[in-house]
Formats: structure tokens, sequence, C-alpha cells
């Protein structure tokens, strides 16, 4: 099933009132009454943690807070008129209508119509949008590499000639997701302690466009998407005995799990590797490659890169206890093999990424 989030602008009723004359042919107003009916698509199951940091490939969303922005034509740009909140949005919540106040309706024309959901944990700016603001300029911004959280965003043109008008918009992730599952980091490399577990990223955008999904306004490069701290760690036979992870996250013995959002980007390399106490001796290296693409590809918007299997974040088993195939694969760094990086099917597009061995 996608995770995505619906959004469906109803009518009120053709005719809002009717004349004491019911012989009389009733009038249309030069406003069109709209309800903006909501319903969000959640596929939380035995308590999957989804914020960042990301535990698994499952595509379930907490949408806590959703805004409609109307932009009308002058024939040239659509340009900003009105918004709304959409009031009484709580996590959870699957349906929600929300009819227009009769003194906040829009005039007829032609509109694109913009729907951003974001969670209680939301670090992104959005712009605040004035008269003169352009559609393809709305955005969203974080203040720097790292602070990503999820963010829905969908858009739709329509024009409003009456009352009786529904527009209906899907909202999608506008950003990507990137999870990482290791076991078996050694404490040594050729006589080196390991200290740190890193996934690089060669470079980092800090803001997104709202209707194309674009990224732009670079941000820290390059980035640790993944750094983990490998210290604190207790050792078990020369290798790590896995970091600490939120309650209700299960994952097999002595494995590394981490994961974020990341903000698209465009021509990027990454890189994984296990560093020494100085924390910029590299010990190991993998460069990652997506198969059929090579070593530098995109980070797009909704698709979700991981390197190890983990379906679900309750469990070990995989979505499907008779299917052994999607069970936890975290990647052994102990046997150098490949890493995959999938993407989940109720993402937009699932990508295999592999490790090259050194």
């Amino acid at each position: 099933m996608k995770n995505v989030v619906f959004l469906s602008v109803m009518s009120l009723l053709m005719f809002a009132a009717c004349s004491e004359d019911d012989s009389k042919a009733p009038v249309e107003n030069e406003y069109g009454a709209v309800t903006f009916e909501l319903s969000a698509v959640n596929e939380i199951e035995g308590g999957a943690v989804t914020r960042s940091p990301i535990y698994s490939q499952e595509a379930v969303q907490h949408v806590t807070q959703v805004n409609v922005y109307a932009f009308k034509s002058n024939g040239t740009d659509y340009l900003f008129e009105k918004s709304y909140n959409i009031t009484g949005w709580t996590d959870g919540t699957t349906f929600k209508r929300y009819a227009v106040p009769d003194e906040n309706k829009l005039a007829l024309g032609d509109y694109k119509f913009l729907a951003v959901g974001v969670g209680a944990d939301n670090t992104f700016t959005v712009i605040t949008p004035a008269a003169s603001t352009k559609f393809e300029d709305m955005a969203a911004t974080i203040a720097t590499s790292g602070n990503e959280t999820e963010i829905f965003a969908g858009f739709a043109p329509y024009t409003i000639i009456a009352q009786g008008s529904r527009v209906s918009i899907q909202m999608i992730r506008k950003v990507a997701g990137v999870l990482g599952y290791f076991k078996n980091v050694p404490t040594t490399i050729d006589g080196s302690p390991v200290k740190y577990l890193r996934l690089t990223v060669s470079a980092s955008n800090l803001q997104v466009n709202l209707s194309t999904a674009a990224g732009s306004t670079a941000g820290v490069t390059p980035f640790n998407i993944i750094n983990v701290d490998l210290s604190t760690q207790g050792t078990a036979n020369d290798v790590f005995t896995g970091n600490t992870v939120e309650a209700g996250v299960v994952k097999v013995p002595n494995s590394q799990l981490n994961g974020s959002y990341l903000v698209p980007v465009n021509n990027i390399t990454l890189t994984l590797g296990l560093y020494g106490a100085d924390g910029t001796t590299a010990l190991r290296t993998w460069a990652v490659s997506s198969p059929g693409v090579g070593t530098t590809f995109d980070i797009l918007a909704n698709h979700f890169y991981t390197l190890g299997r983990k379906e679900v974040a309750s469990g070990t088993g995989g979505t499907d206890p008779n299917d052994p195939n999607d069970d936890d694969a975290p990647i052994d760094l102990l046997t150098d093999q490949t890493i995959t990086v999938t993407i989940s099917p109720n993402w937009t597009v699932i990508h295999d990424l592999v490790l090259q061995t050194p």
C-alpha cells in the first residue's frame, strides 16, 4: 500500500442557500464555497518508528499539521492568494474535513493548490508567502545538514468556475531516506583500534522546492549522514556488540542500525568507512555503488536508500514470516560482502546500491 497523503478539496452543496421563492433560479455566488476533505494513509504496525533516526524502510508517516496554499493566476504567474491551516489534524489522523469559512472563500479563477504536511518534530521552515510570492518559489529549508525531518507536499491546478468545485491533491515526501544496517564491525583493523563507523555523502543541500522536489542551497560538504561512535559500545569476540536504539526497535546481535532523512541532492558519492581514534584516519573504506548507475548518482525525494535490509523496525523476521528472503540482512563488515541499498516499494522507487570491495 503506498504511503502517501491524499488531499481532496470538496465543495459544499451546489447552492448554499435557496431563495424563499423556490420558483426563482438560484444565482451563482462569485465565490466558490469549498470544503477540504483530507485523508492520510497510515501503515503504523507494531509501534514502528519512522522519525529521524530511521530504523527501517517502512513507509509510514506521522503528519500532525497540514496547510493548503492557494495561488491564483494573473495570466502570467500564479501568485499567492490565501492559505488554510487544517485545524485538528493529529498524529494518526486518517481523515479530516475542513470547511472554508464564508469570509475566506476564493474568487473564481485559475489556481494552483499546494498542500504541505509536517510532523510534530518538524525542523523545516516553509516560506511564508506574500502577495508577490510565485507558486514555483515555495520551498522548505533547514538550518544545517542533519536537521532533516519528514515533510510531505503535493499540488494540483484547478479552475474554480462555480460552487461545487473539487480538487484532489496527492502529497508525497520531499525528502529521501537513507538507512545503514551492519553487523560484526571489527574492533581493530591491522592492529589499529576502530572508533567510528561513518556513511559519508559527498554533498548536501539545505532547501527543497515543494513543487519540483529539487534540492538547492549547499549544506555541509562532505556530510556524515551516519556517524556512530563505537567506543561507547561493548565488545565480544573482537566485534562491537551494537548501538543503542529506541524502545520497540529490534535488531540482530552485534549490529549497528541508523539512518536519517536527506534533502535531495544530485551527483553525489557515498562512502562507508571505519575510522581510527583520531576521527580522521580511515582504516577501511568502501565506495557505494548503485547497480546499473555506478558510484555517482542522485538522491531523489521519496526514494529510500538502504545499505543492508530491514523491512520492519519491530522485529527481525520481515513482513512475511513464511518468506525468509525479507528477513533482516545487515551487511557483515567482517567478510566485506556486497552492501545492498534497497528502496521500499511503499516509497516511490527501490534502489539497490552495493559497496565496492577495496
